[in-house]
């Protein structure tokens, strides 16, 4: 829900007033993997969108243990934008929500922008974030309108999960929002020193917090090359996820069914005494016995197959594992106090081209937060 306290109507005709300052910074963070294809085209863009706007931004772009020479093609972009770039190379596949967290981490810019690599997240809508961002809001969420590549499979079991997961959890998490999303400062800071769950559902965790919020709708566009890595077993765990993290709702239904179908079978035992003593009847029951038994044992497997979930979950936690590992960490060149950068220009790079195919030296752990870098606007083309 918008916060009706920023989302009052201006005047027609009245100019908009940042309550930003003009030395504040923006951060671009993208997830990668397996990305070869498209990643050139993405970064030319995002970067062709920041630089048009009046503040100072990076892009720290994750590489979740790809496998297809993404990491290579990474490392080539960042050499070619050192100033703007920052590439981040975990150690292995975390996944997608480990690795926006493992971006997020190492963002410093006063808004933080989170977007996916495949271009179904438009960069043009980035200025509009920003808008927003700028009349107060802390947290400006993105909500497809749709999706007109997705499966009807995938559109249904969607809308059913977010209307399950909202009638069962007091968090409520707007339908269709995506991983496309800003957030300010103070919100990140929360995700850095407070939030640090293992079994991560960002989504839900963004409106958890609280602080100022509001939504942009945008219609998805297709991939612009390769193909999602979201298999149905990946949607399924992550809807679990989500479910465990935000409800415990499924815990009180299997107090509630134990509780009626004990006084269901109070109530059976009760009428077979009945009819035993007034009408001398002989119930023959060995059908209603099985019936019975197995109906119990049925709800006792699935409920402490439930349990089972919710203690995994606990285990997870109190092995209080790193959420990510990096690997190698090429840091953007930060020059002081924003030295003259060249302006931007985007250009073709060949995937998997690398003179040396260098990664810097590992040993950059998951603390070390590195600066995105910054281009200052002011020193753009005029």
């Amino acid at each position: 829900m918008d916060d009706p306290g920023l989302n009052a109507e201006r005047p027609p005709g009245a100019a908009r007033r940042s309550l930003r300052p003009a030395s504040a910074t923006l951060t671009a963070v993208a997830p990668v993997y397996n990305e070869v294809e498209g990643i050139g085209h993405f970064v030319d863009a995002v970067l062709e969108v920041m630089h048009g706007m009046r503040y100072a931004y990076g892009l720290v772009l994750v590489d979740d243990g790809s496998t297809d020479g993404t990491g290579v093609a990474l490392d080539a972009l960042q050499r070619e934008h050192p100033d703007r770039i920052t590439v981040i190379h975990l150690s292995r596949n975390f996944g997608h929500q480990a690795a926006l967290t493992a971006g997020m981490d190492h963002a410093d810019g006063d808004a933080v922008i989170c977007l996916d690599a495949d271009m179904q997240h438009p960069p043009e809508l980035i200025p509009e974030l920003v808008a927003r961002w700028e009349e107060g809001y802390d947290i400006v969420q993105a909500t497809r309108r749709g999706e007109p590549t997705a499966s009807w499979f995938k559109q249904a079991t969607a809308r059913a999960f977010y209307a399950l997961i909202n009638r069962l959890s007091a968090t409520r998490i707007e339908p269709n929002a995506a991983d496309f999303r800003l957030l300010s400062r103070r919100v990140v800071e929360v995700f850095k020193q407070d939030l640090r769950e293992r079994d991560r559902f960002v989504r839900g965790l963004v409106r958890w917090v609280g602080f100022s919020y509001c939504t942009l709708d945008f219609a998805a566009p297709p991939r612009f090359a390769g193909h999602t890595h979201y298999s149905l077993r990946r949607m399924v765990s992550f809807a679990r996820t989500g479910l465990i993290s935000f409800s415990k709702t499924p815990l009180k239904l299997a107090v509630v069914l134990g509780f009626s179908v004990s006084a269901l079978s109070l109530a059976y035992g009760l009428y077979a005494i009945f009819a035993y003593l007034f009408f001398s009847a002989v119930i023959p029951g060995w059908a209603s016995t099985v019936l019975v038994g197995t109906f119990l044992g049925g709800c006792q497997l699935l409920f402490l197959g439930l349990i089972g979930e919710y203690i995994a979950t606990i285990f997870d936690e109190i092995k209080a594992r790193p959420l990510y590992i990096v690997a190698a960490l090429h840091p953007a060149a930060r020059a002081p106090f924003r030295a003259t950068a060249a302006p931007f220009q985007a250009g073709p790079v060949a995937a998997g081209v690398s003179p040396a195919g260098e990664r810097s030296a590992p040993g950059a752990g998951p603390a070390g937060a590195a600066g995105a870098g910054w281009t200052d606007p002011s020193d753009k083309d005029r």
